[in-house]
């Protein structure tokens, strides 16, 4: 009973360190997604093109390399990362290339005639993207980007490979204590229940997307009959 106890408690930690490595990870590579969206649509070169080829260079190298030469590579250049830190910049780094593309894709999507609606009527840039431009383009945005989160999360599990102790690094702890102090235990049973977790935490973000992309599906309906100008008198001039 005190065996069951101790592994149960081993793997709530498991799971809690899941939980915030998956947070840190999801915060760290939006804004890396941000940073790098702007700076493929920005109109300067010397912007755009060091922005492109970063995009291009993290999205074709795997996941795991990259996780492993953060991993090896930083303490060669004086950079001190534990598997944690390793594992956030990694996935990090990974998902804001590839989120990137999904923000300037949706950006993209948005009619010609809404930026030039917004310049006309005064708005600085800034302004018109963020009360204009960006409310048009999150229903093209959020469904992929939250599929984005959802390999985001499964790609947490990488992280046991550098001695993260999240959810599957835990649930092989698990193994190896009762092998050797009870004689066994079936890894098909705890790694069934590790699966469980998982599909349960991708799921809920599946599920929260399609009620994401419905209401907002709802709110551009509701929205259809207003005239672009009409909505753009609206923002504030301040």
């Amino acid at each position: 009973m005190q065996t069951i106890l101790i592994n149960q408690e081993i793997l709530a930690q498991g799971l809690a360190l899941t939980l915030a490595l998956t947070l840190a990870v999801i915060v760290a590579a939006t804004t890396v997604a941000v940073l790098l969206a702007a700076g493929m649509l920005s109109r300067s070169v010397w912007l755009q093109w060091p922005s492109r080829i970063l995009v291009e260079v993290m999205r074709d190298i795997p996941l795991f390399v990259t996780i492993m030469m953060v991993y090896f590579v930083a303490p060669a250049i004086g950079i001190g990362l534990n598997p944690f830190g390793a594992t956030v910049v990694g996935l990090g780094a990974w998902g804001g290339a590839n989120g990137a593309i999904i923000i300037r894709a949706g950006i993209r999507a948005i009619p010609r005639g809404q930026f030039d609606a917004s310049a006309a009527l005064g708005l600085h840039p800034l302004k018109a993207m963020r009360f204009v431009i960006l409310p048009q383009a999150l229903r093209p945005i959020l469904p992929p980007y939250l599929g984005l989160v959802t390999q985001l999360v499964q790609g947490t599990s990488i992280g046991a490979l550098i001695g993260v102790r999240e959810l599957l690094k835990t649930a092989q702890i698990v193994i190896e204590r009762t092998t050797i102090m009870d004689g066994g235990l079936s890894p098909f049973t705890l790694y069934g229940v590790v699966l469980v977790i998982y599909f349960l935490l991708c799921s809920t973000l599946s599920f929260a997307s399609g009620r994401l992309e419905a209401g907002l599906g709802r709110h551009e309906r509701a929205q259809a009959d207003k005239p672009s100008l009409t909505r753009l008198s609206q923002v504030p001039r301040g």
